[in-house]
């Protein structure tokens, strides 16, 4: 009998420990997350992300493009010497039907094999070729990454924060010659512009958005 009740009381006690550690468990997820409203964030968040693919795609129609991509730059890792690793990854993509998301190869990439690129990009504030085979000698890796994705001709403008730094860029990429009416030196570069303004404001919501959450969390 005493064995039994010996048991019975270990087990009780094990019981009790269990209970009381998912209890004290539960007390430091809720104060550390102060019972954040993720769903909340979730819906505001997607509501964003469906309004920036709702204007790409009106774009796209638009220009008659066969691809638009929102590209970030990002710090992905750290070289040996801890010097930033800059990166630029696509964060957005839509496509005419009948081709495939090339997201995967634009994830990751190191700015410094497309310097040129991201130079015209970056200072005159817009990177333009009606035919890839014009930079292939002068450009070779902006080439070939272009290539690679199946882009013939494309027009990259710059995204920018509230403070007016650069964060990215979208590029509007055709996989043949851009069509004739579509004349991006006159009229349609101002559309291009108008488009890259409204995706920064996006983006910047979606910021906002981040970093009120993260001050929740402190």
């Amino acid at each position: 009998m005493d064995e039994i009740l010996d048991t019975a009381k270990y087990i009780g006690i094990t019981v009790a420990e269990i209970f009381l550690a998912i209890y004290f468990c539960r007390q430091y997820i809720d104060k550390i997350t102060k019972k954040i409203p993720i769903g909340k964030s979730v819906v505001e968040q997607n509501d964003t992300n469906l309004d920036i693919y709702k204007h790409m795609n009106y774009y796209k129609e638009l220009l008659k493009a066969d691809r638009i991509l929102l590209f970030e730059f990002h710090n992905g890792q750290h070289y040996s010497n801890y010097r930033s690793a800059l990166k630029m990854s696509a964060s957005y993509e839509v496509y005419r039907a009948g081709l495939d998301s090339v997201m995967g190869q634009c994830t990751n990439i190191p700015i410094a094999i497309m310097p040129k690129l991201i130079r015209d990009i970056t200072t005159q504030e817009y990177a333009y070729c009606p035919d890839i085979e014009m930079i292939k000698g002068d450009m070779g890796n902006s080439y070939n990454f272009k290539k690679s994705i199946g882009t013939q001709a494309y027009f990259d403008l710059p995204l920018h924060d509230k403070d007016g730094i650069i964060i990215g860029f979208v590029a509007v990429e055709w996989a043949n010659a851009i069509p004739d009416h579509v004349h991006l030196e006159e009229n349609y570069k101002e559309e291009l512009f108008h488009m890259a303004w409204k995706l920064e404001e996006m983006v910047a919501e979606l910021t906002d958005m981040d970093n009120k959450m993260k001050k929740k969390k402190k």
